[in-house]
């Protein structure tokens, strides 16, 4: 999970790991304030936690990473469009796969690319399935400080108009 702020973006150990199971350039700056200082351990213990990047270039790189869930965009929906949203995107991961299935055996040599399309729509769903066991309450993980879990000021204007002040 990634939280996109005005000058930052918090990005998940456990996201920032899956990094290395992909072919993209990971920029320097970001490598070097992860894995720095030798041989990092992403567990249970810790798979949670946010690491705060502020560089522009790193903002924007997180930014084009679609298979890494923004908390802002679905903070806000019903477990229901949460569902929706998965059943979407495992939709999306099997017609990659039955494309792939259908291609003879150099095709799919030729078009490896696939198979991490299909992997990285997989961590997306596990995403997706950890936010909404996070608004369930059946995982616990501590956001990132200014972070709230669901639009407060969202939710007070809507009180506000349903339930104005009253004028004595």
């Amino acid at each position: 999970m990634k939280i996109i702020t005005e000058n930052a973006v918090y990005v998940q150990k456990n996201d920032i790991t899956y990094l290395n199971h992909t072919d993209l350039p990971i920029p320097a700056s970001i490598f070097i304030k992860v894995f720095g200082n030798g041989m990092v351990i992403i567990d249970d213990s810790n798979r949670y936690e946010f690491e705060k990047f502020e560089d522009n270039h790193e903002i924007e790189f997180f930014k084009r990473l679609d298979w890494i869930v923004d908390y802002n965009s679905v903070k806000d929906l019903s477990d229901d469009e949460i569902i929706e949203i998965g059943k979407s995107i495992a939709q999306s991961k099997n017609q990659i796969a039955k494309q792939f299935n259908s291609m003879s055996e150099n095709e799919r040599k030729e078009n490896l690319e696939m198979v991490t399309q299909c992997e990285l729509l997989d961590f997306k769903m596990y995403s997706l399935r950890d936010i909404l066991w996070f608004k369930q309450g059946h995982l616990k993980m501590t956001l990132p400080e200014g972070v709230v879990q669901k639009d407060e000021k969202g939710m007070q204007k809507l009180m506000r108009r349903i339930f104005p002040k009253r004028k004595n």
